[in-house]
């Protein structure tokens, strides 16, 4: 039951996550219906979900990174052809374009991440210092 909870949050936080960004990149661009909104957060959930090759201990940081930016990549690529089936993807200047703005995103995205969660780690331990600090005393 507690791998249902986390694969639960992983789910919502990633539609948490891809909601930000629809709002920061959908001021943009042209409006999308109902139905494509659905999409998107749906695309933004299973990313979430992918993010639990994060918790795996046996295989080594840039190999999650690998394995969770290809997958994201695949979900991704999925939402574009729901989205706009006319979008002529295999043409190698859309290839290219669209992969090289998927790749600085994705960058920035887990520069972000790491960043938030470096900070929240290094708060959590000075708070631990500082009790065992106060215990000593």
């Amino acid at each position: 039951m507690n791998l249902f909870w986390n694969l639960l949050k992983r789910f919502f936080f990633g539609m948490m996550f891809g909601s930000l960004i629809y709002v920061v990149t959908g001021l943009y661009s042209r409006s999308y219906g109902i139905s494509d909104r659905m999409v998107f957060l749906l695309a933004s959930g299973l990313i979430g979900l992918v993010s639990i090759v994060f918790k795996s201990e046996k295989i080594g940081f840039v190999f999650q990174l690998a394995i969770h930016g290809i997958l994201t990549y695949i979900i991704i690529i999925a939402l574009n052809r729901l989205i706009n089936p006319d979008l002529d993807f295999w043409n190698p200047y859309v290839f290219s374009v669209f992969t090289i703005e998927f790749i600085l995103i994705y960058v920035i995205t887990c520069t972000i991440s790491m960043v938030i969660f470096h900070r929240s780690t290094k708060e959590i331990n000075n708070e631990i210092m500082n009790r065992k600090k106060q215990k000593n005393k």
